[in-house]
């Protein structure tokens, strides 16, 4: 005769693989839910997602305070940018990604952003930079429309989005004012803010036009280096010397806070 403990071990193997008694089974993870915004903006009938599946967090912000500024602004920033012949992305997509480091990027019509950027500046500089990236949405450089073209330089294709960001969607921060100590080594073709504060300069006191005939050079490939002669009778060494002096003749200027009283 068996031992009792023999016994009752073989008869709860036996239910075990007999389907009798199962083992507890794991609980499967719930699907990630994917968080995923789509509009239309009535004025021109564009159509945009934005995807915050990685960041639930940033969701509240992209839906009520991202939102309302890509769908005024998308359609002003088409219309400072038009060239014969030339339709602009009717769709984009923005998406905020773990993926992505830095602050945002965008290839052809899809806009990447990087989450931890955005969480820090969210009452900062987060909406400019999408309205920047929105520019590259429409200019579409990469697809030059003759036979010969060449890519303009890369400095104007920055300079642009920062001067539409910083002069007409928001010029009161002034976030491309150049500081005094800053002045004697500002370059023209820097790119960015310092780049867009020469585009400015140029607009204002030479060619109002310039921004849609630099954008139209640059989108059919055509830009050269005589393009600022023909537009202002100046090249762009020379407007880059007028610029800075002006630069330096603003900065000795006293302010109204310092005048006297």
């Amino acid at each position: 005769m068996q031992p009792i403990a023999t016994v009752l071990t073989a008869l709860c193997f036996a239910a075990i693989t007999h389907g009798e008694i199962q083992p507890a089974e794991k609980t499967a993870a719930p699907a990630e839910k994917t968080i995923v915004e789509n509009g239309e903006i009535a004025d021109g009938g564009y159509r945009y997602t934005i995807e915050t599946t990685e960041t639930p967090d940033l969701t509240e912000w992209a839906h009520s305070t991202l939102v309302p500024v890509i769908e005024k602004w998308y359609p002003l920033l088409v219309k400072a940018l038009p060239s014969e012949g030339f339709t602009a992305p009717q769709t984009f997509s923005i998406t905020f990604t773990n993926s992505y480091q830095g602050v945002a990027a965008t290839a052809g019509n899809r806009v990447m952003c990087a989450p931890n950027w955005f969480r820090q500046n969210l009452k900062g500089e987060a909406l400019g930079a999408i309205v920047h990236e929105l520019v590259h949405v429409v200019q579409q450089y990469g697809h030059a429309r003759r036979p010969g073209a060449v890519r303009g330089p890369g400095w104007i294709t920055e300079a642009i989005p920062d001067y539409l960001r910083w002069y007409q969607y928001e010029p009161q921060s002034h976030g491309a004012d150049i500081r005094p100590g800053n002045i004697e080594r500002a370059r023209y073709d820097a790119s960015y803010r310092t780049s867009a504060n020469f585009l400015n300069y140029v607009t204002t006191q030479h060619d109002k036009d310039l921004i849609v005939a630099l954008n139209t050079a640059m989108r059919e490939g055509s830009y050269d280096a005589e393009f600022w002669k023909k537009r202002t009778q100046h090249s762009v060494e020379e407007l880059a010397e007028a610029w800075k002096k002006s630069l330096s003749e603003s900065s000795a200027k006293p302010t109204p806070d310092q005048l006297p009283r």
